[in-house]
């Protein structure tokens, strides 16, 4: 982070990266939730507590960034994106909690849905969160090294925005399966499937526009 011109840019940054390890883990933890049989409620309570957690400690980590913001501890000019980019990633981590919650409500509570079907959802859903994995390695990447090489930083990007268009890909197919099976669901298992794909795929759009505000920021300070 060779490119920054105040010392309160750099420890945005780290705090910042500090933040995507957060969401980083719970999204691995989302997998998990996922990938676990029915009967497996004890790992899911377990996995679910860990983002509740894990989401907190965001929330300490953004009140920080927010503080750091309200002392002047960075240009002026770039207020304003920064808490953009705090939120933005944060809001990753309140994706998954949300999620996280959801799924556990399910597993307590099953819905009297196809087993199939549901079998095939949730393969589609860990396929979508594994996206959004790979780009939130790929955008911690992206802190490390946007300050100091600009070519590195730019491919980054690009790779964060092109896998966030394969999930859109992903989340298109799977509403078109989800609204193709109506028939077959109730209401509430029609509703929650709708509603926990596009939590899922809201996790990659928040990761592209992150990972654009770090661009934003960087050229902007001269990086």
């Amino acid at each position: 982070m060779k490119g920054f011109f105040v010392p309160g840019e750099k420890n945005a940054f780290l705090r910042i990266q500090e933040l995507a390890g957060l969401a980083e883990e719970a999204l691995q933890l989302l997998v998990k939730i996922l990938a676990s049989p029915s009967h497996g409620l004890k790992d899911i309570e377990s996995y679910t507590e860990r983002i509740n957690v894990l989401e907190k400690d965001g929330d300490k980590i953004t009140r920080s960034l927010e503080e750091m913001i309200g002392r002047g501890s960075m240009t002026a000019s770039l207020d304003y994106d920064f808490g953009r980019l705090a939120d933005n990633v944060d809001s990753i981590l309140d994706r998954a909690h949300g999620l996280s919650r959801q799924l556990r409500r399910v597993t307590r509570r099953p819905l009297r849905e196809a087993k199939e079907f549901d079998s095939d959802i949730r393969k589609e859903q860990i396929s979508l969160i594994e996206i959004g994995l790979a780009q939130l390695r790929m955008f911690r990447k992206l802190l490390n090294t946007a300050g100091s090489d600009r070519k590195q930083a730019i491919d980054l990007a690009r790779q964060i925005e092109i896998l966030e268009e394969q999930g859109d890909d992903v989340k298109d197919a799977m509403l078109d399966e989800i609204y193709g099976s109506w028939e077959k669901l109730d209401y509430a298992s029609f509703h929650n499937y709708l509603e926990t794909t596009i939590e899922a795929d809201d996790m990659l759009d928040l990761c592209e526009d992150a990972s654009d505000l770090v661009m934003a920021i960087t050229k902007a300070l001269g990086a």
